[in-house]
């Protein structure tokens, strides 16, 4: 039976056992004074114990950075063993808050009542996120047992082609036939951590991601004004952000790599963009390919365009809406399709300095 399957079964056996609980309180004194005293007597010890648990995996989850420089694979299981334990901890943390609130002898039935409601309703969204990523971090870690021994087989070469950097794996007699499985992505962590200077990769790849991934989709979607939206998207995602750049509602930024995006001075995108600046869409199911992309000062992106790795949007130039841009636009041109192709050369505004000196 799936994990999934089994905290399904969980789930439906807990709502059953507080809906009892709930209406017949009495019907707990059957299992004695063990029940009575967890949520009782001993709840400044669990909860306790609960910290103690998450300090742990922290611990754990730390210890993995440095273990990584000595063996990679043990210093990542390290990693995803302690986020797998914090996260259980938030998980039972808010599973045994909520038993104690109903079964706890303390408060009266209509305190009890208004503390719960209050409790579900705000732990909803970390209790679906617990959730999830245990999941998540269960699958990862499971595969990631699975194939160590495929891991120790793969070996690699680096490919500079232009603005693209290309990571080939040879499979050397290993099981493993794509990129997307957890030897070789793995394998593609250590590689960046070795070849990228960003000292941001010596975080855990997987993770790393996945939180810069929750900080963008969170500024892409709620914040407005375009200043506190650079300032984040450069503070978290390091990526390089001009004076009076536009990043509009709804523009996906590269979850992996957003650090080699880089907005100068007065450009912008329109809504619904997407920046990506890696492909594991390769014709060798086996590779990776990433680079920069960078839009020029007052460059334009028209909105719902993608734009992909190695890119780079010439000064002053516009693409328009709904492109795909695969290779580099000239500064002062106008650009649209799929592929965008220049379609018209834009005349350059003369600048103050230019302006004042031929009115002299």
């Amino acid at each position: 039976m799936s994990l999934i399957k089994k905290l399904g079964i969980v789930a439906i056996a807990i709502t059953i056992f507080l809906i009892i609980g709930f209406f017949y309180p009495a019907l707990f004194t059957i299992l004695g004074t063990f029940f009575y005293s967890v949520f009782n007597e001993w709840i400044s010890w669990i909860y306790l114990a609960i910290i103690l648990s998450n300090i742990a995996g922290g611990w754990i989850f730390g210890l993995g950075f440095a273990y990584m420089k000595r063996n990679y694979l043990r210093g990542y299981l390290s990693n995803l063993l302690g986020a797998l334990i914090m996260f259980f901890s938030l998980f039972f943390l808010i599973i045994y808050t909520i038993f104690a609130l109903i079964f706890t002898s303390f408060l009266p039935l209509e305190i009890k009542l208004i503390l719960l409601v209050t409790f579900v309703l705000a732990s909803s969204p970390f209790f679906v996120l617990s959730l999830e990523k245990i999941f998540d971090l269960h699958t990862f870690l499971k595969d990631i047992w699975n194939q160590r021994a495929d891991y120790y087989k793969l070996s690699y070469t680096i490919e500079e082609k232009g603005k693209l950097t290309y990571v080939h794996i040879q499979s050397n007699g290993s099981n493993i036939k794509n990129i997307i499985e957890a030897a070789p992505a793995l394998k593609i962590q250590e590689i960046l951590h070795i070849i990228r200077k960003n000292p941001d990769v010596s975080l855990a790849f997987y993770v790393k991601s996945a939180l810069l991934f929750f900080i963008t989709e969170i500024v892409r979607h709620i914040t407005a004004w375009p200043r506190a939206k650079n300032r984040i998207l450069h503070k978290f995602a390091r990526m390089k952000i001009g004076k009076d750049v536009s990043i509009s509602q709804w523009t996906r930024l590269d979850p992996l790599f957003p650090d080699l995006i880089e907005f100068e001075d007065g450009s912008g995108v329109g809504i619904g963009c997407q920046l990506l600046t890696h492909n594991f869409i390769e014709k060798d199911p086996l590779s990776i390919s990433f680079g920069p992309i960078k839009i020029g000062k007052n460059a334009r992106i028209g909105a719902f365009s993608t734009i992909l790795p190695g890119v780079t949007i010439g000064e002053g130039a516009i693409v328009g809406t709904g492109s795909i841009v695969a290779e580099d636009i000239p500064p002062y041109t106008i650009a649209y399709g799929i592929p965008a192709c220049v379609v018209k050369t834009i005349e350059k505004k003369p600048d103050e300095t230019t302006l004042n000196k031929s009115l002299k």
